[in-house]
């Protein structure tokens, strides 16, 4: 793979490409891994669920739509095809037109919902394409699919995909049914970060994994009658322990929070695991703070990249969401999704966003996530 990058590289040099460029090309080849981490070492996250009566044996079956204006934002291709390994001779474009066959789709009452007296999301553009689709009790707007091997059209596992639509949206907290698009991007950029926590601290603890980020085609209207980019934000299948709650027992939670507060990380105790206490998932109320008792300054997550404008101050309601939707990671991930709707990003940008959040972090923990695949992407990126 390095040689094959080298030789690239020659012909580009051969063809005049800018100094700068080529410098930067060899800069990004003298910092990757000389090793191809095996699969056990190069992910951080769970082994997905398989089948749709794992993840919750009274998932109920509905219809789904077809978005025609789907598009692919954000991909993790090395993690898709660990896990399905059926499409691993399959290139990127190919993955990414598997990805919208499989998911770019919405529930039926929220493609309608635009009809309502109080709608909370524009006009969705569906053609006259269906296909079935699973909700697991309390999923209000995620669904499960279950994944077809394009050579075959057998079944080969499953994807969850939030921001799916919901069987009764309004205006009202998470009962909206759908996601937006920068909330997706800044999910799929927390979950690797914690990746990367999680592994460096040495935990039993894994994320469930993202594979990918998709522009859903649509907006969605919030409750002031703002709007954002609607998307939809696709992960490892997982099961869930509905028993009581999904949080993690409060013991395990307390000090797995105190260990991330070592990296600068609050997660306001909420911290929600899969049924063998496993896998950590939604990472929509994380907080990078600069202010928590212990933290390691070895190891802590830049506060200049993931943390607030600490001049934002919320009312004395409690929120513990609300840093969480003015930190930086949130509201770079809007101004993204807003610019990508507007023509004036591409996934070029996205890829840029997601190198430089990260990078940082990767580089102080030496975790070694990603390998050659973090800088291979970003190597493609620039040749192209």
């Amino acid at each position: 793979m390095r040689l094959k990058f080298i030789l690239l590289i020659a012909d580009h040099i051969a063809m005049n490409s800018p100094y700068h460029i080529v410098l930067l090309c060899a800069f990004i080849l003298s910092s990757c891994q000389p090793k191809r981490y095996p699969a056990s070492d190069d992910f951080w996250t769970i082994s997905p669920t398989r089948e749709i009566e794992q993840v919750h044996p009274n998932s109920v079956a509905e219809e789904v739509t077809k978005l025609t204006k789907a598009k692919i934002v954000l991909v993790d291709y090395d993690l898709i095809r660990k896990d399905f390994p059926e499409l691993t001779h399959l290139s990127n474009d190919h993955i990414d037109r598997w990805l919208l066959d499989q998911v770019a789709y919405i529930s039926m009452p929220q493609s309608l919902h635009h009809q309502s007296a109080n709608p909370v999301n524009t006009t969705i553009e569906a053609s006259t394409i269906r296909r079935g689709a699973y909700r697991p009790p309390r999923y209000g707007r995620a669904l499960i699919y279950e994944a077809k091997d394009p050579a075959s059209d057998q079944v080969m596992g499953i994807l969850d995909v939030k921001g799916a639509g919901s069987l009764s949206p309004g205006q009202v907290d998470h009962g909206n049914g759908v996601a937006t698009l920068g909330e997706s991007i800044r999910e799929f950029l927390y979950e690797n970060l914690m990746r990367r926590v999680l592994k460096d601290a040495n935990q039993e603890y894994k994320t469930v994994g993202s594979y990918a980020v998709i522009d859903a085609g649509f907006d969605v209207i919030h409750a002031d009658g703002s709007t954002s980019p609607a998307g939809l934000y696709v992960r490892q299948a997982h099961t869930r322990a509905y028993v009581g709650s999904e949080w993690l027992p409060e013991n395990r939670r307390m000090s797995l929070q105190r260990i991330l507060h070592a990296y600068a990380i609050d997660p306001n105790t909420n911290i929600q695991g899969t049924v063998d206490h496993k896998g950590i998932y939604d990472f929509g109320h994380y907080v990078v703070k600069d202010n928590l008792t212990n933290i390691n300054p070895a190891k802590s997550v830049p506060f200049s990249m993931w943390g607030y404008d600490k001049s934002i101050v919320q009312s004395s309601n409690y929120d513990r969401w609300f840093y969480s939707k003015h930190d930086y990671p949130w509201h770079w991930s809007h101004e993204l999704a807003d610019g990508w709707r507007k023509g004036n990003a591409n996934r070029d940008d996205v890829w840029r966003h997601f190198i430089n959040m990260l990078a940082p972090v990767e580089q102080k923990l030496n975790t070694g996530i990603g390998g050659q695949g973090t800088c291979r992407q970003l190597l493609e990126q620039l040749i192209h």
